[in-house]
């Protein structure tokens, strides 16, 4: 395993956190030659064992660390690391079967993505080093779960950066897409072949469970929906009747399937189009729910996203006459106050007062590492008007 040597001496408080090192950071680079996502043992200038990870170096951050210690990167490594993703899922939902297990640098496996669905297990892998230890990581779920399926989603763009084909792939076992599971006594179909990212939005967890809190009587806008997973539990609480608006008309057609699952099918009105055009003449409705897309995925788009994040929270607003307005980002460029500050503005072109009553982020199961900023990512603001 070849080695690489970082341009620091002893072990610092930042050698002890870091896991992510640009190429500025390795001392002579162009004197390793491995093959793009090899293994590499790390060192500091003086002779320190740091970890081992993976390097590229034609990728920004070059080398990734996967572990402190001087073990093997095979498949007991990652059954070990899984099992160990597991307890703290089972810690926090005891009961639950549908959950993120592995949610990348969150759980120090930076470019992985792991959820379970059930008896089905959805892979996503984003960087080519992790690529290139695809079988041990289907080999460690298999003997962790004995699941029915286990499918490699790897359909996104982010793959480009590192020169990796997109593609989706059942690894182990037979999928039926879509997949059902329950949640909250919600029944669901998850398309985890044809759906965005894995097929669910996991991270919402805890802020679709508020909006079920809060929902008795109201009437729901759910702007960005998806399949729908906000009005549901919205309705579960008591709504009336919930409008969606999504621009995929596959995503609402499986909302469809799912209002039909669990009898809400005479509450729901599904409207097909563009939410900026949709939302300048809106259905009535006293609960509005906005979780767009990430508008600023690097940041050369941050000027760009920040004029849509503003044109959608004020149309959003303009939309609401009395009641709740629960906005998001999943952006992680769009700092938290940012984000406060273009709610703030949004909210001075509108005299009428205005209560922040509630403030959401991303479940427990996707972990933040408080060395890797970029974990935390998703924001979200209830406004009571």
């Amino acid at each position: 395993m070849e080695k690489v040597v970082l341009n620091y001496k002893g072990l610092s408080k930042y050698l002890c956190s870091a896991i992510w090192f640009t190429l500025q950071e390795i001392k002579n680079p162009e004197k390793i030659f491995v093959e793009p996502g090899s293994l590499v043992k790390v060192y500091s200038e003086d002779g320190n064992f740091l970890g081992k990870g993976y390097l590229n170096l034609q990728s920004y951050y070059a080398l990734k660390l996967l572990t402190r210690e001087d073990v093997p990167i095979n498949k007991e490594f990652f059954k070990f690391r899984f099992t160990k993703a597991l307890e703290l899922r089972k810690r926090l939902y005891p009961n639950e079967k549908v959950f993120r297990l592995v949610f990348s640098e969150g759980d120090w496996l930076p470019g992985l993505i792991v959820d379970v669905f059930e008896n089905k297990v959805v892979v996503q892998i984003q960087t080519l080093g992790m690529e290139k230890l695809k079988e041990q990581i289907v080999s460690a779920l298999k003997e962790l779960f004995e699941p029915e399926g286990i499918i490699l989603k790897n359909d996104f763009s982010k793959r480009k950066e590192e020169k990796l084909e997109e593609y989706v792939e059942v690894a182990y076992g037979k999928v039926e897409d879509p997949v059902f599971v329950e949640m909250d006594g919600i029944k669901f179909l998850i398309s985890i072949l044809r759906g965005q990212k894995t097929g669910f939005f996991l991270d919402q967890r805890e802020n679709r469970r508020w909006v079920y809190k809060v929902a008795k009587n109201a009437t729901i806008l759910d702007v960005f929906s998806y399949t729908g997973a906000f009005s549901f539990y919205a309705l579960k609480g008591g709504a009336k009747r919930a409008f969606l608006i999504e621009s995929s008309e596959e995503a609402l057609k499986l909302a469809e399937e799912i209002a039909k699952l669990n009898k809400f099918q005479d509450k729901m009105i599904f409207l097909h189009g563009d939410a900026f055009n949709l939302l300048k003449n809106p259905p009535k409705a006293n609960l509005i729910i906005v979780d767009p897309p990430a508008f600023i995925k690097s940041r050369k788009y941050f000027e760009s996203g920040i004029k849509k994040y503003k044109t959608l929270y004020f149309s959003s607003l303009k939309a609401l006459k009395e009641g709740i307005l629960l906005l998001f980002s999943c952006s992680y460029f769009l700092k938290k106050e940012i984000f406060l500050s273009l709610i703030k503005e949004v909210l001075q072109n509108f005299q009428k007062e205005a209560q922040i009553i509630f403030e959401g982020k991303q479940a427990a199961d996707h972990p933040i590492n408080p060395f890797v900023e970029e974990t935390f990512y998703l924001k979200g603001i209830g406004i009571a008007c």
